[in-house]
């Protein structure tokens, strides 16, 4: 098939997993073309293997102090490009699939183009445990967002529905290094203002942290080592490190989770999806949850908190079935695929 897929690029966990997917579908000899949305080329990395792909402007949240500003993102809304990414995109494609990115779903859409969407967000389609703000952000993400009648979702837990288990990288899952080696912990909050993160890590004197932010090269800053964003470098730490602090996305969690450590989650402030993946954090036991970041918080972790290990079931190849065979009805293999998982 000649496929599209869209790839929503505001957070890496839409790169990292669509990274595995197309990887799959290529060995299976479909031509893929991609679209990546919602984040500045200068600021992308690792996109190479992802050729032929083109950017599109998107949707891209404005931030401050670790806070969506939602006024300030509606106002940024340029609606007029939009529609001309859209209408820019002029072949003929069999299918589309999108990661959360609304290009090539709406693109779809006015093609009537067969279309599925892949990720996390689709899980909020199902009957699962939400927020009440996420049961009314649903509206909007992702019926509004990315409109998809199709759905791949997944989730850290099934909650009694058809959802998948995360899809994690190969890279991950079959590791040759000792996992949770070294008393490092791993920082990686990129909606946080970095100089102060900086200056509050320095005053936890005895532990090493290695945070991951938007710089050119690697540096080290008393206890803190600064490096750049980088796919393979990233994986191999979380995979040594044992200890992780990140916002509350789902894909790096996931990977964690399969890795087997202790992580502090901080959902980011205004945004509901990261408030209902905390919540599902907290109350499955997977994670421990704190409004802030401060002294108090990463001490209490790193010294009461405990490493959950969960052997997730590896979804790829149904996923390449439900994508080849989309008439289909794949309601068994999910449940049956989830019978596997094991949590210690």
């Amino acid at each position: 098939m000649k496929i599209l897929y869209g790839i929503n690029a505001t957070g890496n966990g839409h790169i990292s997993r669509a990274r595995i997917i197309i990887a799959e579908l290529k060995k299976r000899g479909h031509n893929i073309s991609c679209i990546i949305s919602g984040r500045n080329d200068d600021s992308l990395y690792d996109i190479e293997e992802f050729k032929p792909f083109v950017l599109k402007k998107g949707f891209t949240f404005s931030k401050k102090d670790g806070k969506i500003q939602y006024l300030r993102t509606f106002f940024n809304i340029d609606l007029i490009q939009f529609i001309k990414d859209i209408k820019s995109i002029d072949e003929q494609f069999d299918l589309v699939i999108t990661d959360f990115e609304p290009v090539s779903a709406y693109f779809s859409r006015i093609k009537n183009i067969p279309a599925f969407g892949i990720g996390h967000q689709y899980s909020f389609y199902k009957n699962i445990p939400m927020t009440v703000k996420m049961r009314f952000t649903r509206i909007l993400f992702p019926y509004i967002y990315t409109p998809i009648k199709n759905a791949i979702p997944s989730h850290f837990s099934h909650f009694n529905q058809h959802i998948l288990p995360p899809f994690l990288s190969k890279t991950i899952t079959n590791h040759k290094l000792r996992a949770n080696s070294k008393d490092n912990v791993l920082v990686y909050l990129v909606w946080e203002e970095l100089e102060k993160m900086i200056a509050l890590l320095h005053q936890i004197e005895k532990q090493h942290f290695i945070y991951y932010c938007d710089i050119q090269n690697e540096k080290r800053i008393k206890n803190v080592t600064l490096k750049p964003f980088s796919e393979n470098e990233f994986k191999n730490d979380l995979i040594e490190s044992k200890h992780l602090i990140t916002n509350a996305g789902f894909q790096l969690p996931a990977e964690a989770l399969f890795i087997g450590k202790k992580i502090l989650c901080k959902p980011q402030k205004g945004q509901p999806e990261q408030e209902h993946n905390a919540k599902i954090l907290n109350d499955l036991g997977y994670a421990t949850i704190s409004k802030t970041i401060d002294i108090n918080s990463i001490n209490n972790w790193l010294h009461s908190s405990k490493k959950i290990k969960i052997d997730f079931p590896n979804p790829l190849e149904l996923i390449m079935d439900i994508i080849e065979n989309k008439n289909k009805d794949f309601s068994y293999e999910i449940d049956k695929l989830w019978q596997i998982k094991k949590t210690y």
